[in-house]
């Protein structure tokens, strides 16, 4: 039986592609970089930790890496942050989930700080029992973070599904020991995709997955 759900953010719980997208170019650019990138290079950019998505999705030099991440992180602030929406049924989800007694979680790599204050923004962080990000100098993997939330949480791993769209949740879940569900509306897993596990392609999928599980 599920007795917790943990979630990615981006890509999981929200669109926040506009507003990485934009802000990913501007850095790259105040970094003297003017090129264009195409959408499959853009989105690689959404999912490992913020130094490891400058060399996925640029290329971009080491030497470089430590004021692309200062760059980054002051204009995600200012601009990139409010350009983000819930995809469509995640709170409606996410309050069924409450109503069956099943705990919420947020695990993921973008900032701690950051990603509780883009889910207060979108007006949905009391709906969760645990949230954790990324720590300022990356060094947590997304094992380590799912574990963070899985200490809070308070149950047994096997009753906790990790629910995220791409390898790097996947893996982290695996790491965790803990069940996995992918999801295909964001950034990395496809509906044509062949995969190992369960993927599904709608927020109301993941209910009916939960549901399934528990019988």
């Amino acid at each position: 039986m599920i007795k917790a759900v943990l979630f990615d953010f981006d890509g999981t719980i929200a669109d926040s592609s506009e507003g990485i997208f934009y802000t990913a170019l501007y850095t790259v650019r105040k970094l003297g970089i003017d090129k264009e990138y195409s959408d499959e290079e853009l989105r690689r950019f959404v999912g490992p930790p913020l130094r490891r998505c400058f060399i996925e999705a640029f290329n971009l030099d080491e030497s470089l890496l430590d004021d692309a991440v200062k760059i980054y992180r002051k204009e995600y602030f200012r601009a990139g942050m409010l350009m983000m929406h819930l995809y469509p049924g995640i709170e409606k989800l996410l309050i069924d989930l409450r109503k069956r007694g099943i705990k919420t979680g947020v695990a993921s790599f973008k900032m701690d700080g950051l990603v509780r204050k883009c889910l207060g923004n979108l007006g949905v962080l009391q709906y969760f029992d645990s949230v954790h990000g990324a720590d300022e100098n990356g060094q947590l993997t997304k094992g380590d973070i799912i574990n963070l939330a899985i200490s809070d949480l308070g149950e047994e791993r096997s009753s906790i599904l990790m629910v995220g769209d791409t390898e790097n949740d996947r893996k982290g879940a695996e790491d965790a020991a803990v069940p996995f569900l992918g999801v295909s509306y964001g950034f990395g897993f496809r509906n044509d995709g062949q995969y190992d596990f369960v993927v599904v392609p709608s927020v109301p999928a993941i209910l009916s997955y939960i549901e399934g599980a528990d019988k």
